[in-house]
């Protein structure tokens, strides 16, 4: 990500909830699908639970995330998972 963005970013999101959302794009594979629990999250990133639920409420409330069951999400970026 340009140096420029990254900032004006964290200045807008905050640098912990723009670190998960990096995090969660890195790693969902080319449909948006995520197999991951909160606390697998935690213990990688060292960020707090109630942290973690906040920015997924954050994008679903975006329509850029949806839960499907416990620990199996959509990121819904891109062409493929507009719907």
């Amino acid at each position: 990500m340009d140096k420029k963005l990254e900032i004006l970013m964290q200045k807008i999101l905050g640098k912990k909830r723009l670190e998960l959302i990096h995090f969660l794009c890195k790693n969902c594979d080319e449909n948006g699908f995520l197999l991951i629990k909160i606390s697998d999250i935690e213990k990688q990133l060292g960020l707090s639970k109630p942290m973690i639920i906040s920015t997924f409420d954050f994008l679903e409330e975006k329509k850029c995330f949806k839960k499907l069951k416990n620990g199996f999400y959509q990121l819904k970026i891109g062409e493929k998972n507009d719907s």
